[in-house]
């Protein structure tokens, strides 16, 4: 019976993990608000950057079901690596070396 009660538990978890994972779009504006915050909230100054500094930004969309994986890369590294579950966002940027 105990072990029902944790199959049942964990089927609603992962069910709701899958009903509530952030879509690609969601993704983008999160990561789009992650850098805008890490300049300074200043979309201007973001766009002139990107401009001049010739920056090239490719973002990679990976959906595992019960959460979201969105990883942008520049210039060969990666420079934001987000993941998504239960409409929450937990981002990371690797250290570095």
């Amino acid at each position: 019976m105990r072990m029902l009660l944790i199959l049942v538990l964990l089927g609603a978890l992962g069910l709701g993990g899958f009903l509530t994972r952030p879509g690609e779009e969601a993704q983008k504006k999160n990561a789009d608000a992650e850098f805008a915050k890490a300049s300074g909230n200043d979309g201007i100054g973001a766009l002139i950057e990107t401009v001049v500094g010739g920056i090239t930004r490719e973002a990679k969309f990976e959906d595992m079901l019960v959460a979201t994986k969105y990883t942008v890369t520049s210039g060969g590294s990666t420079v934001l690596e987000c993941l998504g579950a239960y409409a929450q966002f937990f981002c990371s940027k690797p250290e570095a070396k």
